[in-house]
């Protein structure tokens, strides 16, 4: 084969150098004598296999054996869903990587496992000549990774979701449906239905007054049910640990919460003496020579005396209750009351009831006490007086057992020393300054 020599005096091209011209040169190669302009890359030394491989005609050419060009398949560039026809993802069965960049594109009509969300789809397949495709879904947005598949490129299985350890889904598959048990701050409760069912311990008043939102200045546990959701259907519920209280609230679609029900039972509701059910604290029943106490009652220290008939006196109260009722006479079949009571809180702040028979008043026109008449609360019947109820101090603070005296310092280099053999400074047991 013959060849064709230039010659030229550009010094930086790297070529091989003639020292007998000195000069750099190249060649071209010759066909029987005709330069060949269009040789094989065959001909040319230092090519590679890949450069004499055949390109993809198209982002979908999976031709076995051509080269791939950045952004076939999503390679490199990810295609829009949109661009290969796919705005309905049942319809995406062609294998890459793909994205969908608009937030309203996203529906359940066009079978995104979620709606509202932007993210990435990836199409895989299996080897060989077959209809198996999977579908991977990761959401930039909801950051929620999803799968499913189809043995016919025609009917897909439901859309799964990959749920990691640490997310609150995952908490309520191991909680029976809540999410982790949390401790609840100073944040309204009504913010909370986003983060799904849960149960949360408010330990403070001072947090649950902060908030606005609770039943109570008090401690308590809540139970949250919702669907993850501000807007849908959504209930609470407050059991109080440092009160007897215990109610719930709702809301119904896109609507506000209702206030809070307080739950009658034991706790707080009493039978009194004529059999009918009252809201209740502290209670004393208050019988013709002995009282009782309700659980609340108990928690004051209580005494009663009895000074003559019809004349009782209830010592070591807090007085009467300061909302609501407070005193309930019982009565006959009728709705009368069987005796006349007078009560008064006297200045020592003990109780004074007495009780009389009864009697018509003429200038009044209706039932009083029969103060020359004095009588005990007949046999097996009570009167119910309600106290007033402060509430449960809050729990403090365990404090350190460490004595007050007791502040190491320099703790790093006493360590040091100690490792070191060195002897620990004489402590004096003098108060000077040396």
């Amino acid at each position: 084969m013959a060849n064709l020599l230039f010659k030229f005096s550009w010094d930086h091209r790297p070529f091989l150098y003639n020292s007998a011209e000195g000069k750099r040169q190249f060649m071209l190669p010759f066909a029987s004598g005709i330069p060949n302009l269009n040789p094989q890359l065959s001909q040319v030394q230092g090519a590679g296999t890949a450069a004499a491989g055949t390109l993809t005609t198209s982002y979908l050419d999976d031709t076995v054996g051509r080269v791939l060009r950045v952004g076939d398949f999503g390679l490199g560039k990810p295609l829009r869903n949109t661009d290969v026809g796919g705005a309905d993802l049942n319809n995406m069965t062609t294998v890459g990587f793909y994205g969908n960049d608009t937030f309203a594109s996203a529906t359940l009509a066009l079978n995104f496992p979620e709606a509202g969300v932007v993210g990435t789809l990836m199409v895989l397949n299996i080897a060989g000549s077959n209809n198996y495709r999977n579908q991977i879904y990761i959401s930039a947005s909801s950051g929620r990774i999803w799968y499913r598949s189809t043995a016919d490129l025609a009917t897909w299985t439901a859309w799964k979701r990959l749920v990691d350890a640490s997310s609150a889904d995952y908490q309520r598959l191991i909680n029976n449906g809540f999410a982790a048990n949390f401790p609840l701050s100073n944040t309204p409760l009504s913010t909370l239905d986003a983060r799904g069912s849960f149960i949360g311990l408010q330990s403070t008043g001072a947090n649950a007054s902060a908030a606005g939102d609770y039943p109570g200045i008090f401690a308590q546990y809540i139970l949250g049910l919702n669907i993850t959701s501000a807007t849908e259907h959504a209930a609470q519920i407050s059991v109080g640990t440092s009160s007897a209280y215990f109610g719930f609230r709702r809301h119904s679609y896109q609507g506000e919460y209702s206030p809070w029900y307080a739950l009658r039972g034991e706790h707080n509701t009493t039978v009194d003496g004529s059999g009918f059910i009252k809201a209740a604290s502290p209670v004393v029943k208050l019988f013709s020579d002995y009282i009782e106490l309700n659980t609340d009652a108990e928690k004051q220290p209580i005494t009663f005396e009895k000074h003559g008939i019809g004349d009782y006196l209830i010592k070591g109260s807090l007085g009467f209750a300061k909302e609501g009722w407070y005193v309930e006479v019982p009565k006959d079949a009728n709705g009368n009351t069987v005796v006349a009571v007078v009560y008064e809180t006297l200045e020592n702040g003990d109780i004074s009831i007495k009780t009389y028979k009864r009697k018509f008043d003429i200038e009044l026109a209706a039932i009083v006490a029969d103060l020359e008449n004095p009588m005990d609360i007949p046999f097996s019947r009570w009167i119910d007086i309600r106290l007033h109820e402060e509430p449960e101090p809050e729990p403090e603070e365990p404090l350190s057992e460490t004595p007050v005296e007791f502040q190491p310092t320099n703790l790093a280099q006493a360590v040091a020393d100690a490792m070191a053999g060195v002897e620990p400074p004489e402590v004096s047991n003098s108060d000077e300054i040396k």
